[in-house]
């Protein structure tokens, strides 16, 4: 294959300043998802402390039972404080019922963060580990990518028999991102594969085109997905599924009809061999 250094470098340092991007977001987001927490649990234990202040007043403002009532001032004086009491017990549980409410919600909202809070921070480790060894192993790789021949790809076959070529390969590849399963698939088959290639490719082989199962660059990029975020639970059926899909649908994607190999041209006779032919029928 021919080398690209200046594209090779510049890709490599693009990727590098994008990872230090990416990490430096990281910890931004996990120090902000700290605080919050902090927030949201010291609101929680005032609110605490708040209510269980509010039911110790209550407690003891409680009338005892030892008062004794006697003539008819008295029973009119308790059936005022008997109705200032009903009012103070409704409004003291309908402040309950709100604090209590907004417990529940800020309960929610912590455990919400919380699982934010472990996905940065697995992609934070994951980016602290992809620093260094690996972007050298970027920056060493030399390849021509994608590959636009059968003949690349042969030549790429026998490049992926030693494994560290493959796991240079697997290195460079798992930063190729995507959104879902999918999409990361898509971006690894068109970051290798040109739609040409693709178009003389299937999954097993079948008719007249060449099996992509069985390439050792098939393994390479299932490794790759599985370094990837998105792809670190895939299976290796859901990986297959899309490689297939794409590789379908390759010929459309360049432009052609579907087929590897355009129709031959449709041949009408010359008028004068038509009206020979058509007289030695009559005979």
């Amino acid at each position: 294959m021919e080398p690209g250094n200046g594209q090779s470098l510049d890709w490599a340092m693009d990727r590098r300043v994008g990872g230090l991007m990416n990490k430096h977001v990281a910890d931004i987001a996990v120090e902000s998802l700290q605080q919050r927490l902090t927030a949201v649990s010291d609101e929680m234990h005032s609110l605490a402390e708040h209510v269980s202040r509010r039911s110790d007043e209550e407690f003891k403002h409680e009338p005892q039972g030892g008062d004794i009532s006697l003539g008819a001032e008295p029973q009119l004086s308790s059936a005022c404080s008997s109705g200032a009491t009903d009012k103070l017990v409704s409004a003291s549980a309908t402040e309950t019922a709100a604090q209590q409410k907004i417990i529940a919600l800020l309960l929610e909202i912590r455990e919400e963060q919380q699982r934010q809070w472990a996905v940065l921070t697995d992609l934070q480790a994951r980016l602290q580990g992809q620093t260094g060894y690996e972007e050298e192993n970027v920056e060493a790789l030399d390849m021509d990518l994608p590959l636009r021949t059968l003949e690349q790809l042969d030549e790429m076959e026998r490049w992926l028999e030693e494994p560290g070529i493959q796991k240079k390969m697997v290195c460079f590849l798992s930063r190729m991102g995507g959104a879902t399963v999918d999409d990361a698939v898509r971006r690894l088959m068109q970051a290798v594969l040109s739609f040409a290639v693709g178009s003389e490719l299937n999954w097993v082989g079948r008719g007249q085109k060449r099996s992509f199962r069985n390439t050792r660059l098939q393994g390479v990029l299932f490794r790759a997905l599985k370094r990837t975020p998105v792809g670190k639970e895939a299976t290796h059926h859901q990986y297959a599924d899309v490689v297939k899909r794409w590789l379908r649908f390759s010929p459309f994607r360049q432009g052609g009809s579907g087929r590897r190999c355009c129709k031959p041209p449709v041949k009408f006779p010359d008028p004068e061999e038509a009206d020979s032919l058509n007289q030695s029928r009559t005979q």
